[in-house]
Parts: C-alpha cells; structure tokens; sequence
C-alpha cells in the first residue's frame, strides 16, 4: 500500500475509535435524542469503513490488475459499488443532521411536515442517482483502466451535498441561540465561543470539500467535532445544573477551592449570600412540581442577571436554594445586592399575578480567616439566611469578626 492510502486508512481507524468512544459515552447519558445521535454516529463509523475498503481496493486493485485478469470484473464490480456507497454516505449525513435539528426547531410551525417533504426531494433524486450509479454511471464510474471518474450528475450530488450542509448549520446556530443560557455558562472566555463555533462548522464545511476534491477529510472533522461537543456535555452533567442552567454545587466547590488560596485581605472582602424560597414547600404543595419548577427557572434567571450585573458568582445549591458570591466588596455593596434582589423578586410577583406569595429570604456572611473550610463559609450563610427567614421584618444578617449583627432595611 502507497503512503497515501497508508495514511488516509490510519486515520480513519483513529475517527472509528473516537466514534466509537463518543458513542459509548453517548449511550450512557439518555439524553433524549441519543437514539438520533447514534444513528448519526453509525452512518458516520459506516463511512469510514467504506473509505478505508475502497482505498485498500484502490491501491490492491488498481491499473494494469483490473485490465488483465478476467476473474477482476467481479473486484470492478464491487469496487464501484462501494464507492458509490461511499458517496451516498457524503450526502445521507448532513441530510440526517438536517433532518434532525429541523424536527427540533421546527415544533411548533403548522406546516412542519409539508416543508420537511418539499426540503427532502433533492435528496431523495440524488440518493437514486448514487446508488444507481454502478449500473448507470449517472454519479461515477469506473473506466477500463481502474479510475474512477465523475459522471454528468456528480456536480448535483456536490450541490446537494453543500445545501443540506448549510440548511443543517443553521438550525445548529438556531439550536444555539434557544441555548443561549446554556451555553453563557460554558463560554467564559471569547476562545470558548469560537471554539464552540468552530466545532459546530467545521463538518458543514468539510462535507461538501470531501466530495470536491475527493479527498477523506470529512471524517477527522465529524471527530473533531463531536470530540469536543462530547466534552462540553460532560462538563455540562458535571458542572451545570440541569433545570436552571445554572453552576450547581461540584462547580460551587470547586470555586470555594480557589478562594480558600486567597491571601486574608483579598478573602476578607469575599461575600457569599445564601438565597432561599420563602414558603416553597407550599407552592409544590398546593399548585404542583411543575409550578414549582417554573417558580425556580423564574427566580434563577432573575438572579443570573443579579449576577452578571454585580459581577458574581451564582450557582443553585440545592432545592429552593441559590448561593452567590461577591469578590472585591464591602458589607455595604453586599446589602445592596440583597435589597436589590428582594426588589427584584417583589416585582417579578407583581408582574407575573401568581395565586402564591412569591418572597426570598437573604443571608450574607464575610469571607474571614474564623472559615477554614468551604463547608464552614456555607453553614455560616446559611444560618444567617434562616435567621432573617424567621424575623418579622426584612433584615440581612451578615457576621462581624465580634459578633452577629443584624442590619435593619
């Protein structure tokens, strides 16, 4: 085998095993559309079976070898066959990746079906022609002298290729931007987003170009692609909150980890505030589970832009419960955020005319050397917020390095 084919075969090998990785990993989480990511996985993992057979059979069975042994018509045969698989492949991919994201952002459109109908024919002339091509040569064909050649209509299955290549691109940044929430939480950096992109485009781009200049390089860049999306899904199970897409407590911990490496002055002007549900255990009582939920994705992105406005931390604790930290500040700007989450909250209840009281309660507590463990800093603010939950009046509690005190608002 020339070095070409050597190389173009071992790195299909390598995409199979990435495939095969991010499919294991994928069969684990149950997600709900694990069952349409498989069947992409496998198309994917089928086309670059093919690609390794065809070259092994490009390289074995080439020039003089198919004109000079009668027994090579059925090799020629075959050979076409495949290959004519192999080009089906680079078409039926990004026609499923379209097919899919199109039934998830397309719920709610009355005309869903008649478009996806209309959006389908091309495919459906274009799968024809390929896989008939071995017969009609409509596609490719094999010439006498064992090369392969592209027919009148290979420039259709280019074209077609390419528009569901960016049908499907567009209904993944239209999945994106309904995620946005999602992923603000993963895109920390400008590098993150472009790498986010980048990952997404890149096998739209290539699916086309693989057909062009006939070259493998589709299937790197699927690998590419889901290698890294595989990433950010498990960052995500581990670090992000499911229902309220917010940091939940691993990503807490890991945060408190970094602060406790802080030197004493920088900690001491460290707040955290411990934020729960007023009467919570009610309203799941007496309007339902989903009430509830919808209650806490309310209430979650309303102290999200708390957060972003504050430049804090934000992550849901537990249950009804949320904790935010504030670096860089003094008692008087931690007050300040508790008052404006409180008035955020009373607005939220007056707008949304909900059947229940809708209220918080907030404690606060300074981030000082008496705290030699995350878990202490949590418990502390976590006492103070009980402690203005069960006062009359709307107070928040903070620790002084002497005692308790209590700040009237």
């Amino acid at each position: 085998m020339n070095s070409s084919y050597y190389y173009a075969v071992e790195l299909d090998l390598v995409c199979i095993c990435v495939f095969f990785v991010v499919l294991i990993n994928l069969w684990r989480t149950g997600t709900k559309l694990r069952i349409q990511m498989l069947s992409i996985l496998t198309m994917v993992i089928i086309q670059c079976v093919l690609d390794i057979v065809t070259c092994y059979m490009s390289d074995m069975h080439s020039g003089d070898t198919l004109t000079l042994q009668d027994v090579c018509k059925v090799n020629h045969d075959l050979f076409t066959l495949l290959y004519s698989l192999k080009s089906f492949t680079n078409l039926l991919v990004p026609y499923a990746i379209f097919y899919i994201t199109y039934n998830f952002t397309a719920d709610k459109i009355a005309s869903k079906e008649a478009k996806l109908v209309l959006l389908s024919i091309p495919f459906v002339a274009l799968s024809y022609l390929t896989l008939s091509s071995p017969i009609s040569g409509h596609i490719l064909f094999l010439t006498f002298h064992g090369e392969i050649v592209h027919g009148r209509f290979y420039s259709l299955l280019v074209g077609t290729t390419g528009f569901y290549s960016v049908l499907g691109f567009v209904n993944v940044l239209k999945i994106f931007s309904s995620k946005k929430d999602l992923f603000r939480n993963i895109t920390r950096a400008p590098i993150d987003e472009i790498c986010i992109y980048s990952a997404a485009t890149l096998p739209f781009i290539l699916a086309p170009v693989n057909l062009l200049f006939n070259v493998s390089i589709v299937s790197p860049g699927y690998a590419i692609c889901l290698l890294y999306l595989m990433t950010i899904n498990l960052y995500m199970r581990i670090s992000i909150d499911d229902l309220t897409a917010l940091n939940n407590r691993n990503e807490l911990t890991a945060y408190l980890d970094n602060l406790m490496n802080l030197n004493e002055k920088e900690r001491s002007s460290t707040f955290m505030l411990f934020i729960d549900v007023n009467k919570f255990k009610h309203i799941n009582d007496n309007f339902g589970h989903n009430e509830g939920d919808v209650v806490l994705m309310q209430l979650s992105r309303l102290l999200k832009a708390t957060a972003e406005s504050f430049n804090c931390f934000l992550c849901r604790y537990g249950g009804d419960e949320f904790i935010m930290i504030k670096q860089h500040a003094n008692e008087e700007k931690a007050v300040n955020i508790c008052k404006f989450i409180d008035d955020s909250v009373t607005r939220l209840r007056d707008l949304s005319l909900a059947p229940y009281e809708l209220s918080v309660s907030t404690g606060y507590v300074r981030f000082d050397k008496r705290f030699r463990s995350p878990r202490d800093f949590i418990d502390a603010a976590d006492k103070l917020m009980y402690e203005t939950k069960r006062n009359a009046k709307k107070n928040y509690t903070h620790f002084n390095k002497k005692a308790p005190v209590k700040i009237s608002i």
